[in-house]
């Protein structure tokens, strides 16, 4: 069982994988490529940040602070 506060920082370490993982994926474009694909994407990109801020959140808010 994990303490509240090894919740709360397991959530904070998820949220900032996931971003890192949308990170690498996108910054592997080549520098020609970004602005194009950024802007096809962007509201799949906002769409997963907001998601995963979301889950991250949930999961802080149910774990007290320590």
């Amino acid at each position: 069982m994990l303490t509240p506060g090894e919740t709360r920082a397991e959530a904070a370490a998820m949220l900032l994988a996931r971003l890192e993982d949308l990170v690498v994926a996108y910054a592997s474009l080549p520098a020609d490529e970004r602005v194009e694909v950024f802007s096809r994407d962007a509201d799949r990109i906002t769409g997963e940040v907001a998601r995963y801020l979301q889950a991250a959140r949930h999961q802080i808010t149910a774990s007290p602070r320590r």
